[in-house]
């Protein structure tokens, strides 16, 4: 190996170093003023892959928007934003993502959204965010909205998702969840943020044609569909598992208590029927 490449090697080494910090063998962000809770790492990422296809299933669609039209149409630019280490939305509405990983018009852009997008204005015609209300403090998500529709051709659609917080819980998911959801409201996050997300694209100025769904994501019997319920409910098991570094310092109790709570939590999400009301809408940009 030659002095260049030793040094080249330990400089990315260093830089790995800075841009992530490790709790629990797993892998979290490291960016200054960061809130975002979950890791970065495999784990985390199978889940993500995961919860794609479950929240597919419960839409019956990967998209609200009316863009059957853009997608057919050569030359169109998409934009997911977010869904951390893995943006699967975007490759599964790829047209060559069956026969590749990675397809040829597919890019992936790594960037603080609060910081700014580095793409230039009108540039896509579909901006997708899904479940960022762990990402962005109640502050900012005026900024962020209007950084999207910045980025978004005129005629273009924003499709917006996020969830509410946990109804019905059991004693043991309301210690794991409500304890999180402290954490996260200490950080400026508002988990109201899914009833206001009509009220911000009404007010950003450039959107019309705003349409909203409104559902309940149930974990148990209500859901009607066995299969669906046990997917949810590993989802969940899941996120709680993802959030153990954290939660476990916090609840001050010891890894095997955590596990044991989990468990018990995976029981009364179907017992208790426990449910979120998941919301989502869209939006077209004026024609200036």
């Amino acid at each position: 190996m030659s002095k260049l490449s030793e040094k080249s090697e330990s400089v990315n080494s260093q830089s790995s170093k800075t841009e992530f910090r490790y709790t629990n063998s797993k892998r979290f962000n490291n960016a200054k003023d960061i809130i975002y809770p979950l890791p970065n790492c495999e784990e985390e990422s199978e889940r993500l892959r995961s919860q794609h296809f479950l929240f597919r299933y419960f839409w019956q669609s990967n998209f609200f928007a009316p863009i059957e039209h853009i997608l057919s149409k050569p030359g169109s630019k998409i934009l997911d934003v977010g869904y951390p280490s893995t943006n699967v939305i975007g490759l599964d509405m790829s047209p060559l993502q069956t026969t590749q990983i990675k397809p040829k018009n597919f890019n992936f852009v790594k960037v603080n959204v609060l910081e700014g997008l580095p793409f230039e204005d009108n540039t896509f015609d579909f901006v997708f965010q899904r479940f960022l209300v762990g990402g962005y403090p109640k502050e900012k998500w005026s900024y962020v909205i209007n950084e999207l529709v910045r980025v978004l051709k005129p005629g273009g659609f924003l499709e917006l998702c996020e969830f509410s917080h946990m109804c019905d819980a059991g004693p043991a998911d309301q210690r794991l969840w409500f304890t999180m959801s402290k954490i996260m409201e200490e950080r400026g996050v508002d988990w109201n943020t899914y009833e206001k997300l009509e009220e911000y694209a009404q007010k950003q100025g450039h959107l019309e044609n705003i349409k909203k769904e409104v559902k309940q994501f149930y974990h148990g019997e209500k859901s009607n569909d066995i299969e669906f319920s046990k997917m949810a409910i590993n989802n969940m098991t899941n996120l709680y598992k993802s959030l153990k570094p954290m939660l476990m310092k916090v609840l001050k109790i010891s890894d095997d208590e955590y596990d044991e709570l989990v468990k018990a939590s995976k029981y009364e999400l179907f017992e208790f029927d426990t449910y979120y009301h998941i919301v989502r809408i869209y939006a077209r940009k004026m024609f200036e």
